[in-house]
């Protein structure tokens, strides 16, 4: 209910509506963007391209359902044009956060986390995609299958394979 009522303030052109949509979602798009791009800069300059947009023109602002389902698409979106025109894999992520609580299970949360995220780099694109939006984008398959717009059967078969190959690789 406040996500629509956010969306009608944001088509009405109040700023302050984008500034809380933005704080509400950042860190959660930004993890979207990080796992599909693998740079922290590109992450955060995608997830900033996607709200520039909607800045400038919000009345592209096209929510069906759920608001964070449609920023994710619009952020994997962007992403997946970013990475078209650079030709690059993921990179690792190399500044994450540390807790001060337990440095040895920090270092070893880390180096898993790190485990994890050079599998998923080795997965061939399309599978990489359809586990991240499906795991860290919380989108279910025929969201996917609607935004990558191919069939729903793909996207399963796409997310099986995928994490088959991610335990052979772990």
């Amino acid at each position: 209910m406040r996500d629509r009522r956010l969306v009608q303030r944001l088509r009405r052109g109040e700023i302050e509506a984008l500034q809380q949509i933005y704080h509400r979602y950042r860190n959660d798009l930004l993890t979207v963007a990080m796992s599909l791009l693998g740079e922290v800069h590109a992450a955060e300059d995608c997830v900033h391209d996607v709200f520039v947009h909607f800045a400038e023109a919000p009345a592209d602002l096209r929510v069906n359902r759920s608001l964070r389902g449609y920023l994710v698409r619009c952020v994997a979106n962007r992403a997946k044009n970013m990475r078209k025109s650079r030709h690059r894999p993921p990179e690792p992520p190399t500044d994450e956060p540390q807790s001060r609580d337990c440095p040895v299970r920090d270092s070893m949360a880390a180096e898993e986390s790190q485990r994890v995220f050079d599998a998923v780099a080795q997965l061939p694109a399309e599978q990489r995609e359809v586990i991240t939006l499906h795991l860290q984008g919380q989108m279910r398959f025929r969201e996917i299958a609607e935004h990558l717009e191919i069939s729903i059967n793909t996207v399963q078969s796409r997310y099986r394979y995928g994490i088959e190959e991610l335990r052979t690789l772990l």
